[in-house]
């Protein structure tokens, strides 16, 4: 699942409040099933994990002073090797 993208189209205190509410859930959430007689209970938490982890990304780069500056990626490169 793609993660989205946050801090286009939504302010800070915008996302702190989608970060708040995704923090609730994950106490309440959970999901039931039944089939044939028998029944299944389980947390739905990758649905959730997914924006509270979008949130936070969309949160370093609004604001990075306050939450860290976002991840960069490094390239190295390899020069001749000699003989």
């Amino acid at each position: 699942m793609a993660q989205i993208d946050y801090s286009i189209g939504f302010s800070r205190s915008e996302v702190e409040e989608i970060l708040a509410i995704h923090k609730a859930e994950l106490k309440k959430t959970l999901a039931a099933w039944s089939d044939s007689g028998s029944s299944v209970t389980k947390r739905q938490l990758d649905e959730i994990h997914l924006v509270i982890a979008s949130c936070q990304a969309a949160l370093r780069k609004l604001d990075p002073d306050t939450y860290g500056k976002p991840a960069r990626i490094a390239q190295s490169t390899v020069g001749v090797i000699p003989k």
